[in-house]
């Protein structure tokens, strides 16, 4: 009789020394999903546009310098200059070229040390390629 007091005690015990918020191992909690979600939340107001970017974009080496509402790219050595502008919410740029061609026209923002080259579309190609900042 004894044996089964200890075996029923047992099992009591492992079942209430469980994982009390019902999340198994590798889950998130409703906290901690809300909490991402916050602080993944982009303010385009702290976005530092302006700056020298350097990368290698479609196999070219590409410097593009943002100043005020005007930019200056170079690839492979050839210059082209224009203006820029925020797209939708501001974590894209365009860029308007007025003389000269450019390689990629648009770049999304990962942080303000970098810009990814997007597609015509504005979607990210399979082969993610950046610009990051330099110093100037």
């Amino acid at each position: 009789m004894n044996k089964i007091y200890i075996v029923a005690i047992s099992g009591f015990l492992l079942f209430s020394c469980g994982n009390k918020d019902g999340n198994t191992e590798g889950e998130l909690s409703e906290s901690q999903i809300e909490s991402m979600e916050e602080s993944s939340q982009i303010n385009s107001e702290n976005i530092e546009y302006e700056g020298t970017f350097k990368g290698k974009i479609k196999g070219k080496e590409v410097e593009l310098k943002i100043n005020g509402e005007s930019f200056e790219v170079t690839e492979n050595g050839k210059r082209a200059h224009g203006s820029w502008s925020k797209v939708d919410d501001g974590t894209i740029i365009e860029l308007e070229p007025k003389s000269g061609n450019v390689v990629v026209k648009n770049y999304g923002w990962s942080d303000n040390d970098t810009w990814v080259a997007l597609t015509d579309s504005l979607t990210y190609p399979d082969n993610e390629e950046f610009l990051k900042r330099i110093p100037d």
